[in-house]
């Protein structure tokens, strides 16, 4: 029997990844996907998203499988707005967390000075993440229930 390597990898995300994104956005949890949804999940829209020139996307790749997806993108503005999610069966195990700081960490690199964010207030477990990696709340947003927060970098 061959053992894994366990090797983690953080990168961008390329048109090779389609497939693999598909199926990992696609094998969300009810809840994950309530509370992640900032495309389509469908091939179009991720090979799109592929060949975006003004927009960051990435992943987490853990031994050739991707475990986590995360953004900074700038919808027509100068500050870009952060997300995240992390395959079924590999949350709690600090890989959001891991995602976060690389994520925020590729952002200082590019030469942003902020990073926003909005996180719905049901979702407990990202505020916290989002708090404890520094982001602080800028306000709310009634309508849905979104906290909108930002970080400077």
């Amino acid at each position: 029997m061959k053992k894994k390597s366990n090797s983690l990898v953080f990168r961008p995300l390329s048109k090779n990844d389609v497939e693999g994104l598909y199926e990992m956005l696609n094998d969300l949890t009810d809840k994950a996907k309530r509370f992640f949804h900032p495309h389509l999940f469908d091939k179009n829209t991720l090979t799109k998203i592929c060949k975006s020139k003004e927009d960051h996307y990435f992943v987490m790749v853990l031994d050739n499988t991707i475990i986590g997806y995360s953004f900074l993108r700038l919808f027509g503005y100068e500050i870009p707005s952060f997300g995240c999610c992390v395959r079924r069966g590999y949350e709690g195990k600090g890989y959001a967390t891991m995602l976060t700081i690389w994520t925020i960490n590729k952002a200082r690199q590019i030469g942003y000075k902020k990073v926003i964010l909005k996180v719905y207030k049901e979702n407990e477990i990202a505020f916290k993440l989002y708090k404890k990696t520094g982001f602080k709340v800028i306000g709310e947003i009634e309508d849905t229930g979104e906290i909108k927060m930002e970080l400077l970098l």
